[in-house]
């Protein structure tokens, strides 16, 4: 029964100098394994990157992470007004989004 032992979502980074060629969707970065976690990785067009840790043998996390940011992220942090964009140093401060975000893992089988 993997659980996930850390979430993250950092801000855009600046934007780099294009590439030689574009990656295609397999040469994309999806995740990393080790002996003790899999660390899985969600970009956004915009820049923002979504992070979850999880156990090692754990299938690809990365339909969760698209879920997070299509639901709660869009819906309690970037329609509000009253939450700061650029968290990095306080995090994403709003009790909906962090009670949305948890309620979605816990609710997902991978996590019972």
């Amino acid at each position: 029964m993997p659980t996930p032992t850390s979430f993250s979502i950092l801000p855009p980074t600046p934007t780099p100098p294009p590439p030689l060629h574009t990656a295609t969707r397999d040469e994309q970065f999806v995740n990393y394994q080790t002996s003790t976690y899999k660390l899985h990785l969600f970009e956004t067009p915009s820049g923002y990157k979504f992070v979850m840790l999880s156990d090692p043998t754990a299938d690809s996390l990365r339909f969760v992470l698209r879920q997070i940011y299509a639901g709660p992220f869009l819906e309690y942090v970037v329609r509000n007004p009253l939450v700061p964009m650029d968290s990095r140093e306080r995090g994403i401060d709003n009790e909906y989004f962090r009670t949305s975000t948890d309620r979605l893992v816990r609710g997902l089988t991978v996590f019972q």
